[in-house]
């Protein structure tokens, strides 16, 4: 059975998914605040360090300006199915109070996506939007349903509003521990130096200056030493660490692999020992 996927219907606002199969999103930059109401399967969601697995009738708030991997599961035979608004800036701007920061955002502890309570008003506008699933919506219409789902979101959660209130860059951060915490990210280069608050010139001088090499090749390095770790210690296979490494296709991990060691990423692997670890767990 291939992958279904519905594309953006209507607007680019509102976001309808649906996936036959187990599938992993390539973008892994979260850039705009969203609403996603899970309606069928599961979604893990992998940040720096951690995982999280949320379940069919979930409500999500994703905020902007992190690095997740999101793995989207159908339940059975039944397709994985989202609904998602994102909050773009010309919609949260018409709706911002006059004194909206453009100042640096504290640290938020709170991880880039959270599930939030379902509100009856929440609720009812999910399913409003259900029946947009498999039509177009009207741009006149999106735009509404855009600016309702603010106002709920706002009216259930009013502590958001500096979250989504916040227009300026984010703010410069410590580069080591952030390169550290997310070198397995598939990300490029521009995206790196704008969520650690540089420019591209400024963040590859930085980090020249604090790695002594160039970025490029220092996670080429870091992302086949951590490969070559889950293969050996995790006995993960080759199909299942090439993607939490940040490598594009199997192909591409396997030739980088062979170059860096002498030998392919299957000599390492042995198969079993991973589900005998799993059975030893239990």
């Amino acid at each position: 059975m291939k992958t279904q996927f519905l594309p953006p219907l209507g607007q680019p606002g509102i976001i309808y998914s649906q996936y036959a199969r187990r599938h992993m999103d390539a973008d892994q930059c979260v850039a705009l605040h969203g609403l996603t109401y899970l309606l069928a399967g599961s979604l893990r969601v992998t940040e720096a360090g951690q995982s999280h697995v949320f379940e069919a009738g979930s409500l999500l708030f994703s905020r902007k300006n992190f690095l997740a991997k999101f793995t989207k599961q159908p339940a059975g035979d039944a397709p994985f199915r989202a609904i998602t608004v994102v909050f773009d800036v010309p919609t949260l701007l018409a709706a911002s109070p006059p004194d909206s920061k453009t100042g640096e955002l504290p640290h938020v502890g709170s991880p880039a996506v959270t599930a939030l309570h379902t509100t009856p008003l929440l609720q009812q506008f999910g399913e409003s939007l259900q029946r947009y699933f498999k039509q177009p919506m009207p741009a006149p219409l999106a735009q509404q349903k855009q600016q309702e789902a603010l106002t709920l979101l706002l009216h259930a959660y009013p502590a958001l509003q500096p979250v989504l209130f916040h227009f300026a860059p984010p703010g410069k951060i410590d580069l080591e521990a952030f390169m550290r915490q997310h070198f397995r990210f598939n990300v490029d280069l521009r995206q790196l130096a704008y969520l650690t608050g540089r420019s591209l010139a400024s963040f590859k001088r930085d980090f020249h200056r604090i790695f002594r090499t160039s970025p490029a090749r220092w996670l080429y390095q870091q992302r086949l030493a951590e490969a070559h770790y889950l293969l050996q210690e995790e006995h993960k296979r080759p199909s299942d660490v090439y993607h939490e490494v940040g490598f594009e296709s199997l192909a591409h991990f396997s030739h980088a692999f062979k170059r860096q060691f002498g030998y392919p990423p299957s000599s390492v692997y042995t198969p079993g020992l991973a589900d005998q670890r799993g059975q030893e767990l239990l």
